[in-house]
């Protein structure tokens, strides 16, 4: 299993409504979330506002097989529930994702690992 991790600022004032928004997906439409969740091979969502001293961030972890996979469905599908959360995104962000996933462009430039197996 992968993780995908979404970093983004959050603009100035949206930190109530993306609480609002997490309450109604674990509310009033759990059921389709999870519909969501199940179709593209997401097991667990996490989701953080971290506090700075000059913003705030909003950061998601996605557990899912194929986060590649799992972004092109969020950014494409036409299932109404779907539709509606990217919508809720592009308010509550000012971008649209369907407008940056084709560009999306990532280079690793440092990685380490332990690999002398010692605790």
């Amino acid at each position: 299993m992968a993780q995908l991790q979404i970093v983004c600022p959050l603009r100035p004032g949206t930190q109530e409504r993306w609480r609002r928004l997490a309450q109604e997906v674990a509310g009033s439409r759990r059921e389709q979330f999870e519909a969501f969740c199940q179709q593209v091979g997401i097991t667990q969502v996490q989701v953080w506002v971290v506090q700075l001293q000059r913003g705030e961030l909003l950061l998601m972890t996605l557990h899912t097989r194929e986060p590649q996979q799992t972004l092109l469905e969020l950014a494409t599908s036409a299932h109404p529930f779907d539709r509606w959360l990217r919508e809720q995104f592009q308010l509550l962000l000012g971008w649209n994702l369907q407008e940056v996933l084709p560009m999306l462009y990532h280079d690793l430039i440092f990685t380490w690992s332990d690999e002398s197996g010692s605790p």
